[in-house]
């Protein structure tokens, strides 16, 4: 296990080298807007709970993960008692698909498995990531109604998804009674097609889209964009910063 700084905050995060968090997983806390009458914040496959830890810079709610894979669970429950955050952050062992919360959450997170599993999938031979990346456990249609079933009446859904797969995400969230109300695209550069999209959807919401500005990560010299560079220094998380 390795430990180190969770980038952009004074937190600290432990796990297997590989495997701490990745940009996704900056980019969807960033992206993630919390109103002043939230309550209660679920992540959907959290992982070694690093969403979670970055939700808590600024939100001062509950905060609740649930992980299907035992050795993520114990190592997200590792990481909340290392940043004393017990008493805000819960972590449960569990199948989403068949997971309830007593409470509805008034905001649904996740970085979900983004790749579908078919003969031409080419997939790691680490189980362990295979599941975090690939739809073995839990498809997009599946996880779109494991939030429909955990969220209020109105609630806000954030997720990051392959930009590719946005048509299918758009008739599904539709199909389940969300509205799409922001998406934006990120480009690895401005001269090349986005790779990931950010999507916040509603449920049970008026339907009102704003597909904002593309964010784009690298220079053509490969050094990062100034507004990559403000997110990693954990821009959401400070007073200086308004979400779009």
């Amino acid at each position: 296990m390795l430990k180190r700084d969770l980038l952009g905050t004074k937190l600290s995060i432990v796990s297997e080298i590989g495997k701490a968090f990745n940009m996704d997983t900056i980019l969807i806390s960033d992206f993630t807007r919390i109103n002043k009458n939230t309550k209660r914040i679920l992540d959907i496959g959290t992982g070694n709970g690093a969403i979670l830890l970055y939700l808590s810079q600024k939100f001062k709610g509950e905060l609740i993960g649930v992980e299907i894979q035992e050795n993520r669970y114990k190592v997200a429950l590792e990481n909340i008692k290392l940043n004393e955050l017990e008493e805000q952050i819960k972590i449960f062992n569990e199948d989403v698909k068949s997971f309830n919360l007593k409470k509805k959450a008034d905001i649904i997170v996740s970085n979900p498995p983004y790749f579908k599993v078919n003969e031409e999938t080419k997939q790691s031979i680490d189980l362990d990531m295979r599941i975090a990346k690939h739809e073995l456990t839990l498809t997009l249609e599946e996880l779109i109604i494991a939030a429909r079933k955990n969220i209020k009446h109105g609630g806000q859904f954030f997720f990051v998804h392959k930009a590719d797969r946005l048509d299918e995400i758009m008739h599904l969230l539709y199909q389940y009674d969300f509205s799409v109300k922001r998406i934006r695209f990120v480009h690895p550069r401005i001269d090349l097609s986005p790779n990931q999209v950010l999507i916040e959807a509603h449920f049970k919401g008026r339907q009102h889209l704003t597909v904002l500005p593309p964010l784009i990560q690298y220079h053509s010299d490969q050094t990062l964009t100034e507004e990559m560079k403000s997110i990693y220094e954990g821009r959401s998380y400070k007073n200086e910063y308004t979400n779009f």
